[in-house]
C-alpha cells in the first residue's frame, strides 16, 4: 500500500481539484479512499466522476450509495447515465468512449490536469495478455501506463501496485463500502475468461507477477520511446516520405516511421490504420513506382517521383467552357486574348484564326486525349505529356486543356504547345496567354 501512497504523492499535483473515475466497484472504492487519506496533506479536492451504464438494475442503487459516500466526505459528485446505445446493444469500446468525453467534461469544468483510474496490477496483467493473444503495437503489448499524458490532461493509475485479492482484503478488513457487479463473472466477456481461468495459473507460479508485467511493461515502454525518436528523427516534420532513404531502415523502424507520420495526418482517427496498411505501404514503397492508392477515411496514398505523401481524395470538378475574351479557372489563373504579350514560352501561343475552328473550348484532360506537339509530326498522348512534364498525378486531371470546336487539342497552358503555334515571323492574329 505505500507504493500506492507514494505514487500519488511523486506527482506532485497542482491542481485545486483532482478527478477521480469511481465506479462504486472495489478497485475505485479504494482509489477514493486513499485519496481521501491524503486529501488534506496534499491541499486538494476531489470530484469524484460516476457514470451509470445503465445494464443492470443494482446500478440505481449503488449511484445513491456513492453519492451518499461523498457527501459525508464534502466530495463533489459528477454523474452521468448512459440512456441508451447505439442499435440498442452494449458495446464496451461505445461505453468507454462515452465514459471519457464525460471525464473530458468535468476535467474542463473543473479545471483540473488529472484524472485518477483505478486499474490495478491484475488489470495490467489481463490487458498485457489479451493484447499479446489477439496482437498489437510494440506499447500495445506494454499493457497500460501508470502514468500517461492524453485527451489533454494526465491519467494516473496508483492501484497498479496491487492485486484484487490485496485490494478485496483491504477493504473487508477495514469495513469499507464497494458495489459487487456479478457481469464480471460471466464468462461472456473475454476479460473475464482470462480473469478467472488464466490469471490464478500465472499467480500460481507467482503470487506477485504483477511486478514482473509491470517491469516488463516498463521496458516495453522505453522500447516504443526510443523507437518512436528515432521515426521522428527521420521524417523532420516532413509533409512526405524520402522512398530512397526509407528503403534503407530496418523494418521496425519503417513501421514506426509510418505510424508517426500517419499519426499527425489521421490524429485521432489513427485508430482506422492497423497492422495491414502498414505493411502494404512498405510493400507499395519497396517497389517505388509512382501510383495512387486508398487509405481508410477518404484518404490516398500517393507514390510519385521517389516521394510518398498523403492526401484527402477530393472529387475533380469538371468543367469545359467556351471561350470568348478571357476564362477565369478555378485555380486562380486565367487565359485571355492579350495580343500585346512578346513572350515565346508555354505560357503563351500564337494561333492563326483562319487554321482553326472556333468557338474555343477550354476542359478538363479525358482519356484518349492526344495532340501534335509542337516540332513533332505524330499525335502523343496527353497523358505521357503531363508524366514526362512530371506533373502530379493528383494535378493531371485538373489541368486546363484547350481545344478548337472540332475537339483538336491546340495547348496544354503552360505546359506544351501544338503544331498550331505560330513563331513571330509566321502569320498569326491571336495571342492567348495563361497567368
Amino acid at each position: 500500500m505505500n507504493e500506492v501512497y507514494n505514487f500519488i504523492k511523486g506527482l506532485n499535483i497542482k491542481s485545486k481539484y483532482v478527478v477521480a473515475a469511481i465506479s462504486g466497484g472495489p478497485d475505485s472504492m479504494l482509489l477514493l479512499h486513499i485519496l481521501i487519506n491524503l486529501k488534506k496533506e496534499l491541499n486538494y479536492n476531489i470530484v469524484v466522476a460516476h457514470v451509470h451504464h445503465n445494464i443492470r438494475k443494482e446500478s440505481d442503487a449503488e449511484a445513491e450509495n456513492l453519492k451518499k459516500i461523498c457527501e459525508n466526505n464534502n466530495i463533489i459528485f459528477e454523474f452521468m447515465k448512459i440512456e441508451n446505445y447505439p442499435n440498442n446493444k452494449f458495446s464496451e469500446m461505445k461505453a468507454r468512449e462515452i465514459r471519457y468525453k464525460f471525464f473530458d467534461e468535468v476535467i474542463k469544468k473543473y479545471k483540473s490536469d488529472i484524472l485518477f483510474t483505478a486499474h490495478h496490477g491484475d488489470d495490467m496483467i489481463e490487458t498485457i495478455l489479451m493484447r499479446l493473444t489477439r496482437g498489437s503495437s510494440i506499447k500495445g503489448y506494454a499493457g497500460f501506463e501508470a502514468l500517461s499524458h492524453s485527451r489533454g490532461y494526465i491519467i494516473a493509475r496508483p492501484l497498479v501496485f496491487l492485486t484484487k485479492d490485496e485490494i478485496v482484503k483491504y477493504l473487508d478488513e477495514n469495513n469499507l463500502w464497494y458495489a459487487v457487479d456479478m457481469s464480471n463473472k460471466s464468462d461472456k466477456y473475454t476479460r473475464n475468461r482470462y480473469r478467472k481461468y488464466i490469471l490464478p495459473e500465472i499467480k500460481k507460479e507467482n503470487a506477485n507477477a504483477h511486478y514482473k508485467f509491470l517491469e516488463f511493461n516498463k521496458k516495453m515502454l522505453m522500447v516504443d520511446s526510443y523507437l518512436k525518436k528515432e521515426a521522428n528523427n527521420f521524417l523532420s516534420n516532413s509533409k512526405y516520405i524520402d522512398i530512397n532513404k526509407f528503403n534503407k531502415l530496418d523494418e521496425i523502424i519503417k513501421i514506426y516511421v509510418l505510424h508517426e507520420y500517419l499519426k499527425n495526418i489521421y490524429k485521432s482517427d489513427i485508430s482506422c490504420i492497423n497492422d495491414s496498411h502498414i505493411y502494404i505501404i512498405i510493400n507499395i514503397l519497396n517497389k517505388n513506382k509512382n501510383t495512387i492508392f486508398d487509405l481508410p477515411i477518404n484518404k490516398k496514398g500517393v507514390v510519385e517521383y521517389n516521394t510518398f505523401r498523403v492526401e484527402e481524395i477530393k472529387e475533380i470538378k469538371k468543367f469545359n467552357y467556351t471561350f470568348t475574351d478571357e476564362i477565369k479557372l478555378d485555380n486562380g489563373k486565367s487565359i485571355k486574348i492579350d495580343n500585346s504579350s512578346t513572350s515565346t514560352s508555354n505560357y503563351v501561343i500564337h494561333l492563326n484564326s483562319k487554321e482553326i475552328k472556333f468557338p474555343l473550348h477550354v476542359r478538363n484532360r479525358e482519356d484518349g486525349d492526344n495532340m501534335i506537339v509542337k516540332n513533332m509530326t505524330h499525335k502523343k498522348k496527353v497523358k505521357d505529356i503531363l508524366i514526362n512534364s512530371k506533373i502530379p498525378s493528383t494535378l493531371r486531371d485538373t489541368i486546363p486543356i484547350v481545344t478548337d470546336d472540332t475537339g483538336e487539342i491546340i495547348w496544354i497552358p503552360g505546359i506544351k504547345k501544338s503544331h498550331l503555334d505560330r513563331k513571330k515571323d509566321e502569320k498569326y492574329d491571336i495571342i492567348l496567354t495563361y497567368n
